[in-house]
Formats: structure tokens, C-alpha cells, sequence
């Protein structure tokens, strides 16, 4: 037996909406209304993933890596900074350069979320996915160009690791190179596009957790392929996942903290009540069984 307290009737394997507004169950063993409660283990993973991804965290963790890139990881930047391309597989370094590095790009993101996006709030009629979106890419560019602009590090071409020793107009874009705006693409932009399937689509779960799984694989894409056509010091490419992973949580933040109007989409499958049909009204009134009938007074 459970313990029914306000409506959500708990027992030891299920939790059971018992409401006159609970949607019918989803497919499954369940009992109707029911939805099984998450397991000891996987509540105390998502506690760790949301301190370990928490605003604060990511703020602490970018500084940390910047203070360690300025100067006391140089060695490990250098030795692997090496010709890859031309040591290991040289043939494929046209297709690397041309398909596989550019997945990260604006190029590539920027379409797929843009339309990701419009057919999104085309479909609720808002435009709150397009501002969320849009919101993520001005989070990275502004944010990425500005530690580019400042920092000033060198590109490996240059093979000059040190801070403050490039520039925009005395290098170009070889002397903005910290942090990687590819990497810091890979995880805003691809992780903002999967929150927006996730809130406002009807994708089951296992898809997201997919999907979820297939950003982490193109930021190990992304890293592998700068490091083997040496555009990027490792350092440039571990500070940008982190800014991604920043903007990203910010952009999630700011949009939790506005309300709106848009039902967060799931991919439960409810059900209603048949409509009631319209009758012709009625002259006769109708006593309200909740209220009671006054007492009449016999004189």
C-alpha cells in the first residue's frame, strides 16, 4: 500500500498523479497516471552533472584553466603542438581540413539551428526558440571575441604560446587564437539546439540522451581535428568547451527565469475526456448539490 498526500499517490516502485487533471499514463506496465520514479543512483548523477555544470563551477573552472594556459602548460601545449598531418595519415588532411573541421563551424551550426529554431516557433507561434537560439550565439561571439581580443595569444603557426604577445591588427586572425571559438561552438550551439528539441519538440527521451551523446562526440571531433591540422593549442580547445559549457547553463538560466506562456513539450501521450455535447438550456434551474439548500422558516 502507498501513501496518498495531495493528490500523488507514492508507494516503493511507483509515483501515481491521482488528480482530476493527471494525464492518462503513457505506454507501459504502469497503472494509469503512473511514472516510475527515478533510482538512488541515477538522482545522485544528475545532482553531480548540475554542481559540476552550474554557473559558478564553469566561471571557476575557465579561470583556473586560463591561469594554467598563461604560462604553466606551455611545455604540454608545445608537445603537442607537432606536424600530425603530415606524420600520421598526411592523405587525409584535405578532408579533414574541408569535412571534418568545419562541423564546428558557424557555417555548419548556423543554418541547422536557425531552422531548428523558426519551424519550432512556427509550430507553438512564438518567437521564443529563435530568441533562445539567437541568444546562445551572441553569448558565444561576444563573449569568445571578447577573451580573443583580450588575451591576444598567438596562433601555433606563430609558435608562440604566451599571452598578450598577438593582436588582431598586427596578426589577424593568427594572433586571436584563445580560446577556440570552434570548440566553444561545439558545445553552445549543438547543446542550445538539443535543449530546444527537448523543451518544445516531441523527441522521446532516448533520443535527447543520443542526441546529448552525439555533442560530446563532435567536441572530441573538434579537438582531435585542430590539434592534427595545428590550428589550436590544447589549452585554446579545453578553455573554449568550457566557455561553451558556460553559455550554454547561462542561456538555460536566463530562459528559466523569464515565464512563458509555451507548455513544456514531453513525449508522454495524454488523454482527455470526451467533449460534453451541447444540450439546449434549460429554464428550470438547477440546484447545486455543493451548496446547501437554505432552511425554509414555517411560520
Amino acid at each position: 500500500m502507498g501513501t496518498k498526500t495531495g493528490g500523488i499517490v507514492y508507494d516503493e516502485e511507483w509515483i501515481v498523479l491521482d488528480g482530476p487533471d493527471t494525464p492518462a499514463a503513457v505506454t507501459g506496465d504502469a497503472a494509469p497516471g503512473a511514472h516510475r520514479r527515478p533510482s538512488a543512483p541515477s538522482s545522485k548523477r544528475a545532482a553531480f552533472v548540475g554542481f559540476v555544470t552550474s554557473l559558478p563551477v564553469l566561471v571557476c573552472l575557465l579561470v583556473f584553466i586560463t591561469v594554467l594556459a598563461s604560462g604553466p602548460l606551455h611545455g604540454l601545449d608545445r608537445a603537442l603542438n607537432q606536424p600530425w598531418s603530415e606524420w600520421v595519415f598526411p592523405e587525409w588532411r584535405s578532408f579533414v581540413d574541408d569535412i571534418i573541421d568545419p562541423i564546428a563551424s558557424q557555417a555548419v551550426i548556423i543554418p541547422i539551428l536557425g531552422i531548428t529554431a523558426g519551424l519550432l516557433s512556427m509550430r507553438h507561434r512564438t518567437w521564443r526558440p529563435l530568441l533562445i537560439a539567437a541568444a546562445a550565439e551572441f553569448g558565444v561571439v561576444g563573449m569568445v571575441g571578447a577573451m580573443k581580443i583580450i588575451i591576444a595569444r598567438p596562433s601555433p603557426v606563430l609558435e608562440d604560446p604566451s599571452f598578450f604577445h598577438g593582436g588582431f591588427f598586427s596578426q589577424g586572425g593568427y594572433g586571436i587564437i584563445y580560446p577556440s571559438g570552434h570548440a566553444a561552438q561545439s558545445i553552445a550551439l549543438y547543446g542550445i539546439l538539443v535543449f530546444l528539441l527537448s523543451r518544445y519538440s516531441q523527441v522521446s527521451k532516448n533520443t535527447i540522451n543520443l542526441l546529448s551523446v552525439g555533442v560530446g562526440i563532435i567536441a572530441i571531433i573538434t579537438m582531435f581535428s585542430s590539434i592534427y591540422l595545428g590550428w589550436h593549442w590544447a589549452t585554446d580547445l579545453w578553455a573554449g568547451f568550457i566557455t561553451g559549457g558556460l553559455v550554454l547553463r547561462a542561456t538555460v538560466y536566463f530562459n528559466d527565469m523569464i515565464p512563458s506562456r509555451i507548455p513544456r513539450a514531453t513525449s508522454m501521450q495524454y488523454s482527455f475526456p470526451p467533449p460534453v455535447p451541447r444540450t439546449a438550456r434549460s429554464t428550470v434551474p438547477v440546484a447545486d448539490p455543493d451548496v446547501d439548500e437554505p432552511v425554509r422558516r414555517v411560520k
